[in-house]
């Protein structure tokens, strides 16, 4: 038996309102965007927000099949995030009005800045924006709590709002 269970439409619905909240935080904290780490060679938990959504606009581009932006001589911090959030919102949005089931079991190639050569459908593309952000938000949501900025909400998508 398959069961639809979430569909992308609904991921896109939670990584937005994931952002906002995230944004949120970010304007009442700021100093939490300074905290050191390593991940993703950031440095900084700013510069790691900054890569969740640099990655995010890359790979929504390239669902639609456009040029990809060349980021890397960017200020890589956490207030350049939002705006780079906004586009790969708008690009997802667009792309999911426009994609049809078949599109979306296209499977594609393309070349990554650190990974390589990488083929995947258009699907799969789709739902790693979406893992990739969640991973990297469970990273993030502890390191400030124990470096002194507790996110107040719950970060787990059981209590996200924009899933039934």
């Amino acid at each position: 038996m398959t069961h639809s269970a979430v569909s992308l439409e609904d991921l896109l619905a939670d990584f937005d309102a994931t952002t906002a909240k995230w944004k949120e935080f970010f304007a009442v904290n700021p100093g939490a965007a300074e905290v050191a780490t390593d991940i993703a060679n950031s440095g900084n938990i700013g510069a790691l927000v900054w890569h969740i959504y640099a990655a995010s606009l890359r790979l929504s581009l390239r669902l639609l099949g456009e040029p990809i932006t060349d980021l890397e001589a960017a200020v890589k911090n956490v207030d350049l995030a939002w705006e780079l959030h906004g586009r790969a919102v708008a690009n997802l949005r667009r792309f999911l009005e426009t994609t049809s089931e078949a599109d979306l079991n296209e499977v594609f190639h393309f070349s990554t800045r650190t990974a390589g050569e990488i083929s995947a459908s258009r699907r799969k593309i789709c739902l790693h924006i979406f893992v990739h952000a969640m991973r990297h938000w469970a990273q993030i949501g502890p390191i400030v709590r124990q470096n002194g900025f507790p996110p107040t909400w719950g970060q787990d998508i059981l209590f996200s709002p924009a899933i039934a």
